[in-house]
């Protein structure tokens, strides 16, 4: 393995700052792959814990003079200071690298490498002449500039700012807190919640919403859209915040304004949208993928990137991004538009479009499948793509399709699933529905399973869903006991216990959806796309959801040959994942098997059933051998192809 190339990250502004140059991680690590990103910030010890929740940082560090003087110590390849201050250009100039980036001492003054030089011309330290507009020359630069900070940033690293994503993750302890605060105000799942982030902190007060405008807003959404509302703030705003829960006479519930950052975070997740000041808050619903509505005054809006989950509303006033303390366009803030913003992406949620698509070859049951969708009350906008390679399919399908107009043909070249799909992604996304649903030709969906899995994907922050397949085989006879034991005892309850952790975990190919947002277009054939699909919206900070209450019925193999040919299958495909995804959380592994063979044996009701779960687990030995053999051994790997379970079609 070769050396790592070691960076090392300057940025000593506000929080808000930092974690937005965070976003730059995912860009610098697709650049330089085998990479160590040591993070040098300003903050104290309670705001470095706050970042440890932000995936590819090796280390944060602070910027005391002990913490410098160990990383004078130390060589690096880059160094990437993104602050144009004095003490941020000292460290930057004191330090050992191959080369610097950013800004720097130069003959006792602050200068900036050739890549920087746009976004100093201007900060504070551009040249004031000539005054354009009776404006200084760099200020005029900063009001005109319609560049995002990623950008610019990315500009000055040299990295690909569409590869910039901002992630933030919810530790064990945050998770907990959430739930806490949802059981203590009865808030249910199928709640919308809108958090109100009006205030702003004290060295920008025109960043905020007035007391009286925020209080109206309030009184606009509940009783116009009905939502449960969350008002959030920070110590400074704790007398603000006071006045406007008084006066809204219990319209809202209130976060309160003592919580750490990290239960800052922890509620703000509950948010299925976040009306928010250009604020520490705004760029923490932004790394957790949520839908955001945010106002500008005194600051650029032009710099902020929102990812594709926003609303921006600009002041009106001629004040609009002057930076000044006593900035005036917070009274131009519309508040008519904030609402009707903050409607049209609540809209947005429950109006999303589904595509579909069930994938067959030559399945006896395909119509049965096809019924089974049809029958369901959808409350979405759909379209059902039945994908299928052989003639007596096509012709069930055209038949089925003169009857109902959201059933569409999709033919396959025969070529297996795996490339059926990857065509399937260039159609997609050109034009497809926002919520892509995959299943089988061969099952059979549970009422009101289409809903379920679309409900999840009302919160932005949900990447991937998968449902839960349950056994169509009685549990009468060994193989039958089997697929039950496995489905409920296994992959039910490990599926569920990493959901409610907020883990990764490979999702179900029975039935699983994932956000047609064009992060998927082209998927490996030597792996299964159910575990590699969830595995790209895990690494851009996407949570991935289980929804019990999903259920699809599927038919497993009767006999050990065919049992043994599926599994050997199935664990093949899983094999393969880390030559892709080298830092992939295996959950389909004989290590993780091993360690639940108890839970197992625990599920056995008789001592015929005892006997059958001995059985089987000898049944799953003989499984990992032979895999690991075929695999290690004979060179015989996973590939993309159409291939029948005899057994399981009648």
């Amino acid at each position: 393995m070769g050396m790592k190339t070691k960076i090392l990250l300057i940025k000593l502004g506000a929080l808000g700052d930092v974690l937005r140059t965070t976003s730059l991680l995912p860009a610098i690590k697709d650049k330089w792959k085998d990479s160590e990103v040591t993070l040098v910030t300003k903050q104290v010890q309670d705001i470095i814990q706050f970042l440890e929740n932000v995936p590819g940082i090796f280390k944060t560090i602070s910027s005391d003079s002990d913490s410098i003087a160990q990383l004078e110590k130390e060589k690096f390849d880059f160094v990437f200071n993104l602050d144009e201050d004095e003490e941020a250009c000292s460290i930057a100039s004191r330090m050992k690298c191959g080369e610097l980036r950013g800004f720097y001492f130069k003959d006792g003054r602050i200068s900036y490498t050739k890549s920087a030089k746009e976004w100093f011309d201007m900060s504070a330290l551009g040249k004031k002449e000539p005054r354009i507009r009776g404006m200084p020359h760099n200020d005029h630069l900063k009001k005109k500039n319609r560049k995002t900070y990623q950008q610019l940033m990315s500009e000055i690293i040299g990295v690909n700012p569409r590869k910039c994503s901002p992630i933030y993750v919810l530790d064990e302890g945050q998770r907990a807190f959430a739930t806490s605060f949802v059981k203590r105000y009865d808030i249910q799942t199928k709640d919308l919640i809108v958090g109100l982030n009006t205030g702003a902190g004290g060295r920008w007060p025109a960043k905020s919403l007035s007391i009286e405008k925020t209080r109206k807003l309030i009184e606009k959404l509940h009783s116009v859209l009905g939502v449960k509302i969350i008002l959030f703030g920070g110590k400074s705003e704790a007398e603000r915040n006071k006045e406007i829960l008084t006066k809204s006479g219990g319209k809202v519930i209130d976060a309160g304004c003592d919580n750490t950052l990290k239960e800052f975070a922890a509620l703000t997740s509950l948010c299925h949208i976040f009306v928010t000041s250009d604020s520490l808050g705004m760029h923490i619903a932004i790394s957790l993928k949520k839908k955001v509505v945010a106002f500008f005054g005194p600051t650029s809006a032009s710099e902020i990137e929102l990812f594709g989950l926003d609303t921006k509303i600009i002041s009106k006033s001629s004040c609009y991004c002057c930076y000044k303390p006593d900035c005036k366009a917070d009274r131009e803030y519309s508040l008519e538009e904030i609402f009707w913003a903050t409607k049209g992406l609540l809209d947005s949620s429950l109006k999303a479009t589904a595509t579909i698509i069930v994938t067959a070859f030559k399945e006896p049951r395909l119509g049965e499948t096809i019924k089974s969708i049809l029958k369901q009350k959808i409350d979405y906008a759909y379209e059902l793509l039945v994908v299928v390679p052989d003639k007596e399919s096509i012709g069930l399908v055209k038949s089925y399709s003169k009857k109902y107009k959201q059933v569409k043909l999709f033919k396959d070249p025969g070529k297996g699933k795996s490339f059926a799909l990857n065509l399937l992604f260039k159609k997609f996304n050109k034009k497809g529905g926002e919520i892509l649903i995959f299943t089988d030709g061969d099952v059979t969906l549970g009422e009101n399973s289409i809903n379920e899995i679309m409900l999840a994907f009302r919160d932005s922050s949900v990447g991937c869903v998968s449902g839960r397949p349950v056994s169509s085989n009685s549990k009468n006879n060994k193989f039958g006991f089997w697929s039950h034991l496995l489905t409920d005892a296994g992959a039910h309850q490990i599926r569920k216990e990493l959901d409610t952790q907020g883990e990764f975990f490979e999702c179900s190919g029975y039935l699983f959806g994932f956000r047609n947002n064009g992060l998927v277009e082209k998927i490996p054939l030597d792996v299964a796309e159910d575990a590699i699909i969830p595995y790209y919206f895990w690494k851009k900070g996407y949570s991935i959801r289980y929804v019990d209450s999903a259920r699809v019925v599927v038919k497993y193999p009767e006999n050990f040959d065919d049992w043994i040919k599926q599994r050997n299958r199935s664990a093949k495909a899983h094999e393969s994942l880390t030559k892709y995804a080298p830092d992939f959380p295996k959950i389909k592994s004989f290590r993780n098997e091993a360690s639940r063979v108890f839970q197992a044996i625990k599920y056995a009701r008789t001592p015929k059933e005892l006997k059958w779960t001995l059985e089987l687990i000898s049944a799953r030995l003989y499984m990992w051998g032979n895999v690991f053999y075929e695999t290690r051994f004979k060179g015989k790997h996973y590939h993309d192809a159409w291939e029948r379970i005899e057994s399981t079609k009648v």
